[in-house]
Parts: C-alpha cells; sequence; structure tokens
C-alpha cells in the first residue's frame, strides 16, 4: 500500500510538472507574441533627426558671424562655401539661412549644390530642407530636390513629395512620381526584411 502511495505521488508531481511546463510555454508563447506585435509597429524605417559629431571643431563666434555675412556674398561660389562650412559646423541658424538662401538666390547652381550638400546626409533635417525647395520657383531646383529625395527611405518622404504631383512643370511631377515609386519600392522591401527576421525561428547555436 505504501509502494502504491509513492507511485501515486510521483505520478500526481508528473502531472503537476507537465501542466506547469505547459502553463510557462504558453506564458512565454503570449510573451513572444506581444514582442513581435511591438516589432512589427516599429518595422518602418526611420530618418534620424540629426546627425551631430563629439568630435566636431568649434569656431569663435567671431568667425561664425563672419560666415554668416557671407552667405549674402556677390560672388556665388563664397556664398556656397559659407553656407557648406555653417552646415558642417551644424550652426544653430543653418537651416534657417538654407531656407532664407533658397528663396533669395539667383543662381540655380547654388540651389542645386544646397540641395547635394543636404542629399548626402539622411536626416529628418536634411530631408525637410530638401522638401523646402520644392516650393521654389525655379524648375532645375524643383527637378533636383525630387530627384535626391528618392533616396530618403521614410514614409514622410511621400507626402513631403506628394505637392510637387500638382506642378505646373511636367518634369517635376513626373521626377516626383519616380521617388516616391522608389520610396515606395525601398519601404516594402524594408518591412519584407524586418518581417522575415522577426518571425524566422532563430537558430540557438551560432556555427562559425
Amino acid at each position: 500500500m505504501f509502494r502504491g502511495f509513492i507511485i501515486l505521488l510521483i505520478f500526481i508531481g508528473a502531472i503537476y510538472l507537465f501542466m506547469n511546463k505547459k502553463k510557462q510555454e504558453v506564458i512565454e508563447k503570449q510573451k513572444l507574441e506581444e514582442i513581435k506585435k511591438q516589432e512589427i509597429k516599429e518595422i518602418d524605417p526611420t530618418l534620424p533627426e540629426d546627425i551631430k559629431s563629439d568630435y566636431m571643431l568649434n569656431f569663435s563666434k567671431n568667425t561664425i558671424e563672419t560666415l554668416k555675412n557671407l552667405v549674402s556674398d556677390t560672388n556665388e561660389n563664397i556664398r556656397f562655401s559659407a553656407i557648406e562650412l555653417l552646415w558642417q559646423l551644424k550652426d544653430k541658424d543653418i537651416p534657417k539661412i538654407i531656407k532664407k538662401s533658397f528663396d533669395n538666390e539667383t543662381e540655380s547652381s547654388v540651389k542645386i549644390k544646397i540641395i547635394d550638400m543636404l542629399s548626402k546626409e539622411k536626416t529628418k533635417l536634411s530631408l525637410h530642407l530638401i522638401a523646402y525647395a520644392l516650393k521654389n520657383y525655379d524648375k532645375d531646383t524643383k527637378v533636383k530636390a525630387c530627384e535626391v529625395l528618392g533616396d530618403f527611405v521614410d514614409k514622410e518622404t511621400i507626402d513631403l513629395l506628394t505637392p510637387a504631383l500638382k506642378d505646373y512643370d511636367e518634369e517635376v511631377k513626373s521626377k516626383a512620381m519616380d521617388s516616391i515609386k522608389k520610396v515606395r519600392k525601398l519601404i516594402e522591401q524594408h518591412r519584407e526584411h524586418k518581417l522575415k527576421e522577426i518571425f524566422e525561428p532563430k537558430p540557438i547555436f551560432k556555427v562559425e
């Protein structure tokens, strides 16, 4: 009888361990599903707000003020060089300076250089500054802005390009459409890759 009692205890203990294990598996599965849901919400690519370096050289206040005055110089190369240096220095007034340059600059070549400069840094700040150029009266400036925005992989890029689809110039509209298609395709590729990472089982051991 005692032996039967021991067997019964072992049997009950085994059932308890089995049920507890199943319960833990359900809890872990629920946790994993929640993690996946959260990851899915964040699969869209997003540009950083800005890029700053801890090792950036700081110029004196006098030098900065001199550079700001040079953005209105009569020589177009001087104007652009001053803007470029202020952009590299991440001066607090550079967004305002660039917008003003887009508004007042008479040379298309300078505005296109500014767009090229901004396009090298994929951030929200450069995205919005290039999008500002879409309001310009100059066709070449708008075409260039539409073209480079195709490399800014962010859902917001599509919204910023949308007004250009209503432009009076056919080339501007065409470039805007091309860039919207390009950004949409790149976002979908990014989503596909991220979803594959989330749902594919991860190997427990890494073989070198």
